[in-house]
């Protein structure tokens, strides 16, 4: 009988053992937010698509774990992760101190930079045929617009030379002071701005040179050190010839392009 108990109690080990390496080694726990093409996104038939999640695959294939996609709001992913609902976040995460200041929480090294262009006015840019930041800046009093404490004003208020700071409830607002004329530069996402400059061709540019970097990182537990380092080592071979880099090249440089015309996924790689 005791025999048996002893048996019993081993099968339950080896099980439960099993059970615990499956759900946490075995499954790499990838949570992102799923509203956002081309990076994040889902196809025809619901599975999860993008760029993001083609890299959260291509890591599991490093890391030799399957992958499960995790569809969550983006402002929940930090507490999912502390939660142990997910294992790391792979989901166009800025690097900031903010984020890295949450207890037990951390960045890989940067696997993309989403830079922050400008929208102008057309008749300003004509005026002053800009094509750098530089140029910009060094305009004397340049009409900044963007919303209350977004980098939009921050950014200027700082480093352009008398810079006139106007600020606006929203994005769409401080675009309909550029289409007007009241404001001469709106600094926003690189996606953002051309889809605003997409809707009013006739009285916008885009300058296309970025204002700003935002390193992109994925986040994980801080006590999680051995994923961490494995990270940061996948994420240095990233642009090996015919690697992950290469990869998205060819299935998204068309995509971004669509957007972004004239871009591709190199738009976000910067060396």
């Amino acid at each position: 009988m005791k025999k048996v108990l002893l048996g019993i109690t081993l099968l339950l080990f080896v099980f439960t053992m099993t059970a615990c390496k499956s759900d946490g080694e075995g499954t790499l726990k990838v949570g992102m937010d799923l509203r956002w093409p081309p990076f994040e996104t889902i196809d025809g038939s619901g599975k999860p698509t993008g760029i993001s999640v083609d890299l959260a695959y291509a890591l599991g294939e490093y890391l030799n774990r399957d992958v499960e996609i995790v569809d969550l709001e983006f402002g929940s992913l930090i507490t999912a992760l502390a939660t142990e609902q997910i294992d790391i976040i792979i989901g166009s995460m800025s690097i900031t101190e903010d984020r890295e200041a949450n207890e037990n929480f951390t960045f890989s090294d940067p696997y993309f930079y989403f830079p922050l262009i400008t929208v102008l006015n057309k008749d300003f840019y004509e005026a002053n045929p800009v094509e750098t930041k530089a140029e910009l800046f060094a305009i004397d009093g340049v009409n900044f617009v963007g919303p209350l404490s977004f980098v939009s004003l921050s950014i200027p208020r700082e480093e352009a030379l008398n810079a006139n700071i106007l600020e606006v409830a929203d994005s769409n607002t401080a675009v309909l002071e550029v289409v007007s004329g009241t404001a001469d530069a709106f600094i926003i996402s690189a996606s953002s701005a051309a889809g605003y400059q997409a809707q009013n061709p006739d009285t916008t540019v885009l300058l296309w040179d970025p204002i700003d970097l935002s390193p992109i990182g994925m986040g994980m537990r801080e006590d999680d050190t051995q994923l961490k380092e494995d990270v940061n080592a996948f994420i240095a071979g990233l642009n090996e010839t015919d690697g992950v880099y290469d990869m998205l090249r060819e299935k998204y440089d068309d995509i971004v392009s669509e957007d972004l015309p004239g871009q591709g996924v190199d738009f976000y790689i910067y060396d």
